[in-house]
């Protein structure tokens, strides 16, 4: 399972980008399945990759001080004896908050080096390092059945790539506009004004980034084929979240729930004894389903999964939420339609995903019948949640968040 940080759906090739941002990974979903409409069920690293890994949903709120408990994808099946690596670049995908559970090697690999005067500024990861201890620990346990999980860090900000993938889609850009957390994060807080070019930069760069994660999965692709694990491997490709770029006023993620924020790549190649399946499915799923998926790989018992959806071809609905100490909002999106609910301010937007996919124009107050029973589906299905225990952060774990934007200076 290969997660990339803050990768939305539109910037990928099988989802329609025509530019070369991802050609490995759309490669592979012509191999196996591209789900077209899944989604995330939070729009931050924390809760989501908890969904992931547990196949539950995260609660409505307080998000920010949970630590994850209870049983995971890697709990169980390191209990039924599957070798379990975790590789991760992601700060809060730590053992700070519970997810080296059930994982016999747990790296992580965020730079611990941060600018002291600078704190929301830090070195990019290099994931060419990351993935190299991937494959070695998958060439050491190739013999035995294993749960390998990598999660990559871009195209997450900092967005300037190395080369050769650094400046490729925008050679031609004369600004001073760079895709650092400290800048993005100024965007948002309206203390630095850029302009329409400087926002098709970030766009760009960050797309820039995205090709450099695809490479690093292109890595792990031909480490499985030079092993001779092709046939008989599961291999996922998904992101925890997506990213904004101003498309309903802000930059980064976590803050709403729009699409640009939560509906994410998901490409799936079973093994070659599953059988025939279809190249596309265009119907709604959770990125939670997931883990049903890999646990039922490995013959375990668990609520129904990916297959079983493409099987069963079953109609579904996703659901999502983020909170912090300003905003709680939930969302149900539908084949059609999707209701965003914002608790603090108890108000209710609804769209209509057919005519209008980019989310412009809000149908609450026409059709205020359809978005309140909506609503109160999404109300029904708060339940089932992971587990988790708040936990105060250690001053070094703040300094982290901070440094990725998941915390303001003033407080989570």
């Amino acid at each position: 399972m290969v997660v990339l940080d803050a990768a939305g759906a539109r910037h990928f090739g099988s989802y329609g980008n025509v530019r070369p941002t991802s050609p490995r990974m759309d490669a592979l979903a012509k191999e196996g399945t591209c789900f077209e409409r899944a989604h995330a069920q939070a729009p931050w690293t924390l809760p989501a990759t908890a969904s992931l890994l547990t196949g539950r949903y995260p609660p409505r709120d307080r998000q920010d001080t949970l630590r994850v408990t209870g049983e995971t994808v890697a709990t169980r099946l390191r209990a039924a004896g599957a070798r379990t690596a975790a590789f991760s670049e992601n700060p809060l995908v730590t053992s700070d908050f519970g997810f080296a559970e059930g994982f016999e090697v747990f790296r992580e690999f965020f730079p611990r080096q941060l600018h002291e005067l600078h704190p929301r500024d830090y070195p990019r990861v290099s994931s060419e390092t990351t993935v190299d201890e991937a494959i070695a620990w998958l060439e050491a346990h190739r013999s035995e059945p294993l749960f390998l999980y990598v999660h990559l860090l871009p195209p997450h900000s900092p967005y300037p790539a190395p080369p050769p993938f650094g400046g490729r889609f925008d050679p031609d850009y004369a600004g001073d506009v760079q895709g650092l957390p400290e800048t993005l994060m100024r965007i948002n807080e309206g203390t630095l004004a850029i302009t329409r070019r400087d926002l098709r930069h970030l766009r760009r760069q960050y797309q820039e980034n995205l090709a450099y994660a695809d490479h690093q999965v292109g890595r792990l692709l031909d480490a499985l084929d030079r092993l001779a694990l092709r046939e008989r491997a599961l291999v996922i490709v998904t992101a925890d979240h997506g990213e904004a770029f101003r498309e309903h006023g802000f930059m980064l993620h976590s803050t709403t729930l729009y699409e640009e924020m939560i509906h994410v790549p998901l490409i799936v190649r079973f093994p070659t004894h599953v059988g025939a399946l279809p190249a596309r499915w265009p119907g709604i799923v959770e990125t939670r389903e997931v883990a049903a998926t890999v646990v039922r790989g490995f013959g375990l018992e668990a609520p129904p999964g990916l297959l079983e959806t493409l099987r069963a071809d079953r109609a579904g609905v996703a659901r999502s939420w983020t909170s912090e100490d300003r905003r709680s909002l939930g969302t149900l999106v539908t084949e059609r339609y999707k209701v965003i609910v914002d608790r603090r301010r108890h108000r209710l937007e609804l769209y209509d995903l057919t005519g209008d996919p980019r989310e412009r124009s809000d149908l609450a107050a026409t059709r205020r019948g359809l978005a309140v029973r909506l609503a109160r589906e999404l109300r029904r299905r708060e339940a089932n949640t992971f587990g988790w225990r708040e936990e105060a952060l250690r001053p070094e774990t703040l300094q982290r968040l901070r440094a990725l934007g998941y915390v303001r200076e003033d407080g989570p």
